[in-house]
């Protein structure tokens, strides 16, 4: 029986770390799915600069997963420019979700949005 209660104090901290590495990586998880979803509503705005600077101007809700972890996502959309001459175009845009309250560094990506008219 000693040995019995040996073993799992011994195995103790590593339930302990996985558990964390879990909570960990599903936090990360999720932060990228909001990430993916956001690039993938700046493809589908519309091919024009106004319609891009219109999603680049709305700022994104929270969002609050199941376990209570608030999710902030912004958006960044590069310039554009007003001249038809420069048309068609690439314009960037970034994404980044960050976690509230958490130490846990944002999850960031870019991406270009193709653009055929101003």
């Amino acid at each position: 029986m000693f040995l019995l209660g040996l073993l799992a104090v011994a195995f103790l901290p590593l339930l302990i770390a996985s558990m964390q590495t879990t909570v960990r990586n599903s936090t990360i998880a999720t932060a990228t799915q909001l990430v993916g979803q956001q690039l993938e509503q700046a493809r589908s705005a519309g091919d024009t600069c106004v319609a891009l600077s219109v999603y680049g101007s709305v700022t994104p809700p929270a969002v609050t997963d199941s376990r209570g972890v608030r999710y902030r996502p912004t958006r960044t959309v590069g310039a554009c420019s007003v001249l038809l001459t420069d048309y068609p175009k690439t314009v960037s845009v970034k994404v980044t979700v960050s976690m509230v309250g958490s130490a846990q560094p944002p999850v960031t990506a870019a991406t270009l949005v193709y653009l055929r008219a101003p």
